[in-house]
């Protein structure tokens, strides 16, 4: 067929139509959670992001964000944009390549194809593309401003690259995949990963004929070239940079980045001679590995973007990384802990030694600086291929659980072994696998429980046999948006795409084959997981979902075939066309459309205004990262609101150069009134203040005792076990004085509420060392002294507090610090104290359009909605108690006006007490009891699906059903408090009912 690669070029350019319309029509508008706000506020500013950066992904999002204008409230609109783009570029290329490997089934030139040949190879890539379009993973990366999309883009087109290669034999298609190699690094590294299938490619291609060893040497040498880039050309180079710029600072007095610059253009001058030696010589291999290495580090060269701006020290400036030394720090993810790979420890083994491994450096004013020892313990219990190695806690519950043992118990080889392929591949691989080509249970976050996370087939027998009795399945799986079935339909093309092409072309099914395996199962072998990780990871296997999505498309081939024999040739492809296209492409679409829609959704921008409208004009607020400060830097960063707040990140604040930033002004916002000189909290020193109980009864002013941390006097310090000596806590008993007239004067209490004023908050300090992040917060309390607001995120760890709580009061989505007379309850919780007034006037300026509006509410988004709940019943409660109906009653309508009151889970059903009980004592008794009934029934029929399990499957649900007796407890005695008998009477024929129905079972 003369015209095919027309035909092939136009359909390609349609399928990336398509994808776009979709993607677009799908995309959200501003900011999402996670990552994302980082990347568009460091995208529009050039700014320094998380290890290990995404140098290009930042300066094409910069590009894009130019098409925003003077609309800073687009910006986030058109970096997103980029993904939408992305992501459509990369299902029309994997359509180019589905159709370049049927192309090679039929064993015919372009020439010779017939109609029915060539618009089966078209249809094969069709169904392959629109697959992996509406599949799950890669239908959630395309939507926002996440490297993900991109990434997988330059998969695509290195693939797409090798094999109009392998059509073509024209090298400068090797020099391209090179370079998209080497820019690819700029974005993520998963790119990277295609190289094996690559060079298997090659081989067999150039090979006249091949066997397992040449195979098997061909994938050994992808391997190695894959580590050559990884290793050698990312972090050894730098490395190599960074010690030529450490001889020239130290030895010879040079400026920073001179050796660096020397031994950069060093290289250059090496390769341009060994070009030029092997154009000279005619060594044409050689010429051509030279000039792919220099395009590599051509696309590398994207890096210096990152120490550039480092250096002009914008307000995102992770890790600083504005030297050679730093850089490679950077770029070898430091700040991340080693885990073992090869041979290593078990959850419970202990360190018997630890050795010495390296030195650390800093930058000084005009030199490097050690700033400590890096060391490798040495543990007593190892085994090879370790998997449960984490000792935290929670981690060490979670193996204990999840393999049977007891905690004096040790995992076996086996045993270990066991759990990898249970859980790091079985749970962490083949169920996200399973999610987008079999089916999902729901959107919540999966650790191991049967109702929570899982894949399904929508084949009620079949998920029996892993999740129990599937006949009364609960709203909180039927009604989530992300309960999408695919009975299992693309998985049997693609295993029929699979075995029809091992058949047709070994040499490309294998090919597949080592795709799919280094760009999924690879990435699990080599960053061996530990469990309860903070959100779902399977955006990092989409590579090997965009491999299988390759044998959907063959599969149209041997189903035309079969139907070939019952029928015409024209028809058999129509109706095998057709029927692929409902069983996968159509099928997914529909069932993962209302799950993926992020259209009109605010949720994130609108949670981080609220944030940031919880605090008072020039406040300093705490937060951890990822979704406690990325969208926060997004909305103070791109759009400009409250910038008169300085957020301030704990996970961040034990850096130095992060202080630094801390004490200059940043906007509106005035520096922080931190006194510590620079030398004081440097990279090395004071990491750790061990305590040391000195006897102290009475409670010590932190003024003082933040005196004697910070004291350079050897009497002030105690010595450490490596003969170093370092500053220590004496006491966890810890005040501070209040001056009530200072407090006034500076508006942290009104003059109204004087006789509330406390004389000193006194406090313990929990924790068995002072870091630096505690060192930093303990200056800024003392030295602020109460002229600025100081709040702390109402999500962080309870530990964040240092101790603190009962002076914490809630004036939004953040406690404030207050220096009032504590509560004295035996039960307190610092989640029931507002301040009323400025909660009051910060709710309702809230913005919470955003959870109506959304056509849908991610796991986050819920998570924010219920702890506005929260905060909204707690205000109104305690608005009652102060006699403040009116305010009492506004908050309560603007919450019931404003947020959904559907429920995820029976957890969210515990919100609906306080808010019953407040709807009635507000005399809205028709609203009560419609809230009332809507929850019990509920609650009812979870309760029917945990009975219809069996008895050990019920157990599993024992805190879901004390938590739903309860709630469903407290809304009768609320109907009858309030003389709800009828409701009431109701209520308690339901609780017996249920209460006798799990005695039974249970016990």
């Amino acid at each position: 067929m003369k015209k095919f690669n027309l035909i092939n070029s136009i359909s390609g350019f349609v399928i990336f139509a398509i994808a776009l319309t979709v993607y677009w029509l799908c995309m959200e508008p501003t900011l999402s959670f996670w990552d994302c706000g980082e990347f568009i506020a460091a995208a529009y500013k050039m700014e320094v992001g998380h290890q290990p950066g995404a140098p290009l992904f930042l300066m094409i999002g910069k590009l894009f964000s130019l098409l925003a204008g003077n609309n800073t409230g687009k910006i986030a609109y058109w970096v997103n944009f980029v993904s939408v783009i992305s992501s459509a570029a990369t299902v029309m290329f994997l359509f180019w390549s589905i159709n370049a490997i049927a192309l090679k089934i039929f064993r015919k030139s372009v020439e010779k194809l017939s109609t029915i040949d060539a618009l089966s190879i078209i249809s094969a890539g069709a169904v392959g593309a629109l697959a992996y379009t509406f599949s799950d993973t890669f239908w959630f990366s395309a939507v926002e401003a996440e490297v993900y999309a991109i990434s997988t883009l330059c998969t695509a087109i290195v693939f797409w690259a090798i094999l109009k290669w392998e059509n073509d034999l024209n090298d400068k298609w090797l020099l391209f995949i090179a370079f998209v190699i080497g820019i690819s690094i700029g974005m993520h590294l998963l790119s990277l990963l295609a190289i094996p299938a690559i060079t298997l490619v090659y081989y067999f291609r150039k090979s006249q004929k091949t066997t397992t060893w040449g195979t098997i040497k061909a994938f050994l040498i992808g391997c190695f070239l894959l580590g050559i880039i990884q290793f050698g050309i990312i972090q050894y180079v730098v490395l190599f940079a960074a010690k030529a710029d450490l001889l020239s600072v130290n030895t010879f007095g040079m400026s920073f980045g001179f050796g660096a610059l020397i031994f950069i253009l060093s290289i250059a001058a090496a390769l341009g001679y060994a070009i030029f030696y092997s154009v000279k010589k005619k060594y044409y291999k050689l010429n051509l590995s030279l000039l792919s290495l220099v395009f590599v580090l051509f696309g590398f060269s994207s890096y210096f973007m990152i120490i550039i701006r480092a250096n002009a020290k914008p307000n995102i400036n992770l890790s600083n990384p504005d030297t050679p030394m730093s850089l490679f720090g950077y770029l070898s993810r430091q700040q991340y802990e080693d885990k073992p790979l090869i041979y290593g420890q078990f959850y419970n083994s202990s360190a018997i030694d630890a050795e010495e491994t390296g030195l650390t450096y800093r930058k000084d004013e005009n030199k490097y600086e050690v700033s400590g020892k890096t060391y490798k313990s040495i543990y007593d219990k190892n085994t090879f291929f370790p998997r449960t190695f984490s000792s935290k806690p929670e981690h060490i519950n979670f193996y204990q659980n999840w393999m049977g043992l007891n905690n004096d118990e040790t995992p076996t080889f086996w045993q270990n072994l066991s759990f990898f392929n249970s859980y790091q591949l079985g749970f962490m691989y083949w169920r996200y696998f399973s999610w987008n080509f079999v089916g999902r249970q729901n959107d919540e976050q999966g650790q191991g429980s049967i109702t929570e996370g899982n894949w399904v087939s929508g084949i009620k027998p079949i998920d029996a046999l892993r999740l129990g009795n599937q006949d009364k399945l609960p709203q909180s799986i039927t009604n989530n948006a992300g309960n999408n079935l695919f009975y299992g339909l693309p998985l049997i093309l693609g295993i029929l795409g699979l075995g029809y092409l091992y058949r047709k072309n070994k040499k490309d099914s294998l090919i597949i084959a080592t795709l799919f395996f280094c760009t999924g199962i690879a990435i699990i072998l080599y960053i061996n997981q530990d469990p309860l990780q903070v959100r779902e990871r399977d955006y990092a296997y989409v590579g090997s979902f965009y491999a299988f999505a390759i044998l959907i498309g063959i599969g149209v081939l041997p189903l035309k075939d079969m139907l070939a024999r019952l029928t015409s040739s024209k028809l058999s492809l129509a109706i095998a066309t057709l029927t692929c296209l409902l069983i996968a492409p159509v099928l997914m679409a529909v069932q993962g459309w209302d799950d993926h829609n992020r259209s009109g959704k605010t949720t994130a921008l609108d949670m981080a205004k609220n944030y940031l409208n919880s605090c008072e004009p020039n406040a300093i607020l705490f937060t951890n990262a990822d979704n406690d400060t990325y969208p926060l830097w997004y909305a103070q960063e791109v759009e400009g609101i409250r910038t008169d707040v300085r957020v301030v990140n704990l996970q961040f604040l034990s850096s130095d150069s992060y202080i630094d930033q801390m004490k200059k002004q940043q906007y509106k916002s005035e520096a922080l009134p931190i006194t510590m000189q620079h030398h004081q909290y440097k990279e090395g020193v004071r990491d750790y203040l061990p305590y040391v109980d000195y006897g102290l009864k009475d409670s010590v002013e932190l003024g003082d005792l933040f005196g004697v941390l910070t004291s350079d006097n050897k009497e002030d310090k105690v010595q450490m076990q490596d003969g170093t000596y370092e500053n220590f806590m004496p006491t966890r008993k810890l005040k501070i004085s209040i001056d009530p007239q200072h407090i006034i004067s500076t508006n942290t209490v009104s003059k109204t509420e004087k006789d509330k004023i406390t004389s000193q908050l006194e406090w313990e300090f929990k924790k068995k060392y002072v870091g630096k992040v505690d060192l930093a917060m303990f200056d800024i309390i003392v030295h602020n002294n109460w002229k600025r607001p100081i709040y702390f995120a109402s999500s962080v760890s309870d530990d964040t507090y240092i101790g603190l709580d009962k002076y914490l009061y809630l004036e939004g989505y953040a406690y404030r610090l207050l220096p009032l007379k504590p509560k004295t309850d035996e039960n307190f919780d610092k989640s029931s104290q507002t301040n009323n007034a400025l909660a009051y006037k910060h709710y309702q300026n809230f913005e919470l359009n955003g959870f109506k509006n959304a056509k849908y509410l991610d796991p986050e988004s819920r998570r924010v909605l219920q702890g506005t709940w929260t905060y909204a019943n707690t205000l109104t409660t305690n608005l009652i108690q102060a006699n403040q109906i009116s305010m009492a009653r506004n908050v309560v309508n603007k919450s019931i006006k404003k947020l959904p009151l559907n429920n995820s889970s029976i957890v969210d059903t515990l919100n609906k007490i306080s808010l019953v009980q407040n709807l009635y004592f507000l005399k809205t008794n028709p609203t009560a009891n419609l809230i009332t009934n809507e929850t019990s029934k509920y609650i009812g029929q979870e309760f029917e699906y945990i009975l219809s399990l069996k008895q050990e499957e019920q157990r599993l649900f024992i805190n879901d059903i004390r938590r739903g007796l309860y709630v469903m407890q407290s809304l009768s005695q609320l109907a009858e408090l309030y003389k709800q008998n009828v409701l009431s009477k109701t209520l308690k024929e339901q609780i017996k009912n249920y209460e006798t129905k799990f005695t039974t079972n249970l016990g």
